[in-house]
């Protein structure tokens, strides 16, 4: 099997993983679906759909960008959005303004780092989510990686409302009304936007968008 189709797999057998905790959660809910603790059940399934959906970003983006390290010899072959990605570690501390000596950290850092092998730190390889992984934040990432997202437009309302019910929940917040076909429809939408974002990222290795291309 070629690296590329090794990777597609691994990629197809961490949403396969999700897909399934969606069933099992869905299994406990028909328990209570018709009786005084339905609304109480759909409330605590909502925060396992948003993990659920922020856990598969952190992950496959995490598959990505090992797939870039393995696949583009050096830093310069990046596109410079991903390049300034991989350099927020030694970017960070030159924020503020460019005096002479922060100028001439990063002429030294283009310098001496252009042409060495592409490696990404353990804290970009987590992926930032800030836990509030709603469409703005994931326009974010995607920028920042060379993805396309625009196909997933469609999907900015519903996954907005998502991460503010989630929110909610979790600040202390008891919405009610809450029925089985809530979860039913927030936990299908939601696997229809994984599976989205997962063309997203098959497109851009087939493409090599984080690549230059002169």
């Amino acid at each position: 099997m070629s690296p590329i189709a090794s990777l597609f797999e691994t990629i197809a057998d961490n949403l396969d993983k999700r897909r399934l905790e969606f069933t099992k959660v869905r299994r406990i809910l028909m328990n209570y679906v018709s009786t005084p603790l339905e609304s109480a059940a759909v409330r605590m399934s909502i925060p396992m759909i948003y993990a659920l959906w922020e856990g598969y970003v952190r992950e496959v983006c995490q598959l990505y960008l090992e797939h870039i390290e393995t696949h583009v010899s050096r830093a310069a072959d990046l596109q410079p959005a991903i390049l300034g990605y991989m350099w927020t570690p030694a970017l960070r501390p030159l924020t503020g303004g460019l005096n002479f000596s922060r100028k001439t950290s990063i002429a030294e850092l283009v310098l001496t780092s252009a042409s060495t092998p592409v490696s990404f730190r353990s804290t970009e390889k987590e992926i930032g989510t800030k836990s509030n992984l709603k469409h703005s934040v994931l326009e974010d990432i995607a920028a920042h990686l060379c993805l396309d997202i625009s196909p997933l437009a469609g999907w900015k309302s519903h996954l907005n409302a998502l991460v503010d019910l989630r929110n909610n929940i979790a600040h202390g917040s008891r919405p009610t009304g809450l029925s089985y076909l809530d979860f039913d429809t927030y936990a299908h939408d939601t696997l229809m936007l994984m599976e989205g974002f997962e063309e997203v990222l098959l497109a851009a290795v087939r493409s090599s968008s984080y690549e230059r291309h002169l």
